[in-house]
């Protein structure tokens, strides 16, 4: 349950409800010189608290789906586009782990959110486990998806060169909405227009190759 001293106006859904939508929020973490703000997507809920977070050259809508459900079942969700990521903050240096662990740290702190359940998904996965080892205790647990374990700079061809040029993500620069839907759509006919959706705000949001770069330098 989110504290009544946090900045955010949740608009309450009833239990089961299948219109439950987010609260978007930029809150301010750290200070000084490293002080930035994150962009968030917070849905409102009454159970266990999960912080959500994404992968490199992606975005907080990446768990829309998953942020649904939860909500739907009563759990308050917090989905965070991480720092050079999405619509947060995107300052020249800081995307080593411990960094970008602070922020989470800190955001939390922001929040006064306590115990929070905490997924990370690929380099999500990896920031998390450095969050765990740097702040035992301030998560009441860790779930990795495809995450937690990622090491670039160990493969046979892990040159920064080849390596940047994998991470890359596509130049959408002058496609059209429109016909990205349509593509997606042929190529994913089982997909719910949610899921379309969100994959169209991660596109129109992936301002993340700064940080894809730097953090596997």
């Amino acid at each position: 349950m989110w504290t009544e001293t946090q900045e955010y106006e949740f608009h309450s859904q009833p239990f089961g409800s299948e219109n439950v939508g987010p609260v978007q929020r930029w809150v301010q973490v750290g200070s000084g010189e490293s002080k930035l703000r994150l962009h968030t997507r917070a849905w409102e809920g009454q159970k266990q608290p999960f912080v959500l977070l994404h992968g490199l050259a992606s975005n907080a809508r990446t768990w829309d789906g998953v942020a649904q459900v939860l909500a739907r079942h009563g759990h308050p969700v917090l989905a965070v586009d991480q720092r050079g990521h999405g619509l947060s903050d995107k300052p020249a240096t800081g995307y080593d782990f411990a960094s970008v662990s602070d922020d989470l740290a800190s955001l939390l702190d922001a929040l006064h959110l306590n115990q929070p359940m905490v997924a990370g998904q690929s380099w999500g996965g990896n920031v998390l486990l450095d969050f765990g080892a740097r702040y035992p205790g301030h998560a009441a647990g860790l779930i990795f998806v495809d995450g937690g374990y990622i090491d670039l700079q160990s493969r046979p061809d892990g040159e920064w060169e080849k390596v940047a040029e994998q991470l890359r993500p596509p130049d959408w620069l002058g496609v059209q909405r429109a016909f990205l839907a349509e593509r997606i759509r042929l190529m994913h006919s089982d997909w719910t227009e949610a899921g379309i959706e969100a994959t169209l705000g991660k596109l129109r949001n992936a301002a993340g190759w700064k940080c894809a770069a730097m953090a596997v330098a």
